[in-house]
Parts: structure tokens; C-alpha cells; sequence
């Protein structure tokens, strides 16, 4: 039988993979903006106000790369103090992600080919639900309500996940049938924060108390 305190690199490695490459796009972004980049539609709000996607791209890293580790019950349960300091991080990293991604789809001007009204609305309603995850998580860990807290801290990862899993959706879409037109565009990329959710949800349902119990004690 499988020890309760043996790692579980499984779920951690597919998470991380999943977010490799938005990860490494948001790494070659702040690398584009060093020295005096070319300007274009795709990058100009970037390079005029550098400073929210420089916050986004580096709380997200950290929210990603801590928070796929977080989902490794025997990581927990043989590090309790890591996975506290380890949660602070990508707590703090999710507001932040969440609040960046939230300025930047209101204010900076997004070309109508990149972001239609759709997907300016899912943005908008994913960064609000995301901080309202967060608070919601935080308030029941200190009423040490731990079921209450993993279940909105897996929706509040689903939805920080939305650009690994556009990733996944637009890829063979555009391998197959060629470059999606802007509603096709927004209906993909809204479809990807969907099968987050979704699976989230799959994943709370399928909680059973044993795994519950290795919370206990680590907040």
C-alpha cells in the first residue's frame, strides 16, 4: 500500500508542464522589453507601461510554479511548514496575478484582433472571481475549515491556470483548421478557463476524507 506521506510528483509535473508555455512567453516578454524594443500592435501597451506586465509575468511564475507543488498530498503532510509558507506565497502571488491581469485587461488599449468583447469580459470576471476565491479561501483556513479552504484554493488555481489550458485548446485548433477568427478566438480562450473549472470541480467532488485528513495540522 502506498505510504500517506510518499510524494505524489504526478499531478505537480502535469500542472507544470501545462504551464510551461505561457511561462516561458511571459519570461521572453519582460526579456522583449529590455533595451530599446520595436514597437508593434502586439507589444505597444506593453513597452508604454511596462510596470503591470512585469508584476503579472513574475507573481504568476511564482503562482504556478508554487502552486502545483501544493497539489502533492504527501509533499504536505512531511513538509507542513513548507506548504504554510509555500500557501502565503502563492496567496499573495494569486492577488497579485489577479489584480495585474484585471488593470491590464480594463486599461491598457488591446487591439480588437487580440482581445473582442467576450473575452474582455470573461478577463474581467476571472480576475474578480480569482481575488473572491482567494478571500473566501483565506477566511476558512482561519476558521480551520480545511475542506472549505482546498476547494477554493483549487478553483482559485483553475482559474489563474486560464493561459496553460488556452494553450492546450488553441493549439490544435490552429494546427488543424488554421488562425481562429476574434469571436472564434474569445470562444476559445473563454472555453479554456470553463474546462478549469470544471475539472475543479471534478476534483473537490472526488475529495475523500483520508486525503482531507492530511490537511490537518498543516495551516
Amino acid at each position: 500500500m502506498k505510504n500517506a506521506t510518499q510524494i505524489d510528483w504526478k499531478v505537480p509535473l502535469v500542472l507544470l508542464v501545462i504551464s510551461a508555455i505561457p511561462l516561458a512567453a511571459g519570461i521572453a516578454r519582460l526579456v522583449g522589453l529590455t533595451g530599446n524594443p520595436e514597437i508593434s500592435t502586439e507589444n505597444a501597451r506593453f513597452v508604454a507601461a511596462p510596470f503591470p506586465v512585469i508584476v503579472h509575468v513574475l507573481s504568476a511564475s511564482l503562482f504556478s510554479i508554487l502552486g502545483a507543488f501544493q497539489f502533492s498530498s504527501g509533499l504536505r503532510q512531511r513538509n507542513p511548514g513548507w506548504h504554510r509558507v509555500s500557501g502565503r506565497i502563492v496567496v499573495t502571488s494569486g492577488i497579485f496575478t489577479a489584480l495585474t491581469g484585471l488593470w491590464m485587461t480594463v486599461m491598457y488599449p488591446i487591439p480588437p484582433e487580440l482581445q473582442g468583447g467576450l473575452l474582455c469580459a470573461v478577463r474581467v470576471f476571472v480576475s474578480v472571481a480569482m481575488l473572491h476565491s482567494i478571500f473566501l479561501a483565506v477566511a476558512a483556513v482561519k476558521q480551520g475549515d480545511i475542506a472549505t479552504h482546498r476547494a477554493w484554493m483549487i478553483r482559485t488555481f483553475a482559474l489563474g491556470q486560464g493561459a496553460g489550458m488556452q494553450v492546450v485548446v488553441l493549439l490544435p485548433w490552429m494546427l488543424l483548421i488554421g488562425q481562429p477568427s476574434m469571436l472564434q478566438r474569445d470562444v476559445l480562450m473563454s472555453l479554456a478557463w470553463l474546462i478549469n473549472l470544471l475539472v475543479a470541480e471534478m476534483a473537490i467532488q472526488r475529495c475523500s476524507p483520508r486525503n482531507l485528513s492530511l490537511y490537518r495540522g498543516t495551516t
